[in-house]
């Protein structure tokens, strides 16, 4: 099967890897204290920092992924969500809305772009990490943001995710905060993570892969460094938004696993 089969026989879901000293870690993490009950601390805001201060924000959460937080986000969301064509397909909204669904780098081809601050806006950072290390504004209209190490570590099945909110969450204050209810082993290793991985390891690593595939194929990086935009028709079925947003990961891992034998 030749590179372009490869992407066409995909789903159109984005599935990424562990590079190996990610590998390393998770392989060699252990649970130290089975009975520990805590409340839920991270060094993951200071880790951010060379992309997006989240210091402002006086509340994080640990999260089964971004998902599990976009979930308790619109239990409670009484106000119409708005969303732009092609973005992540789990939250329902609409073309209008008083509060502002936004993923940077953009669910549907992996490029930055401005937060807005017309209205009310909750951020999705799924695929921070994923891309060179670029500073960029929180607003201060941004109400909650989202991250987990789901893309960028290649970790999905571990659910290391984290919630920022400006205001105490009606759902969770009482689950992580007073009852110290979540995911031990997920966030014990979120942090050896976080003193572990150099925060632009993954992309160092990767970005020249995904330059080599995308000239190869003749398709657009994009800042992610697990996508790859065109306009060709060959690719429609990755339609989103203004173009086809196509998964190279698989492609990246084959060359990844080449180079490090």
């Amino acid at each position: 099967m030749d590179k372009v089969e490869q992407i066409l026989n995909q789903s159109l879901a984005i599935r990424t890897f562990p590079i190996r000293e990610i590998e390393d870690i998770v392989n060699n993490f252990t649970l130290s204290d089975h009975e520990e009950v805590k409340v839920f601390s991270s060094n993951i805001t200071e880790y951010l920092k060379p992309y997006c201060d989240l210091s402002g924000f006086d509340y994080l959460y640990p999260l089964n992924g971004i998902t599990e937080g976009l979930n308790y986000w619109m239990w409670g969301e009484d106000r119409p969500i708005q969303i732009r064509t092609g973005d992540y397909v789990w939250v329902k909204g609409a073309a209008e809305g008083d509060v502002r669904y936004w993923t940077s780098p953009a669910s549907y081809d992996g490029n930055y772009c401005d937060i807005p601050t017309d209205k009310p806006v909750v951020v999705d950072l799924a695929y921070l990490l994923s891309t060179k290390v670029t500073h960029f504004e929180i607003p201060d209209n941004v109400e909650k943001v989202f991250f987990s190490f789901s893309k960028c570590f290649g970790l999905r099945n571990y659910r290391i995710g984290y919630y920022w909110s400006r205001k105490p969450d009606e759902w969770l204050e009482p689950l992580n905060t007073n009852a110290k209810y979540y995911n031990y082993y997920s966030m014990g290793l979120g942090e050896k993570l976080i003193e572990t991985i150099p925060i632009d390891l993954v992309y160092n690593t990767l970005h020249p892969l995904q330059l080599d595939i995308c000239k190869e194929l003749n398709l657009t990086p994009s800042d992610t460094i697990w996508l790859a935009i065109s306009d060709d028709v060959l690719y429609n079925k990755f339609k989103r938004n203004y173009t086809n947003r196509l998964c190279i990961a698989d492609l990246i891992k084959e060359k990844y696993n080449n180079v490090t034998k």
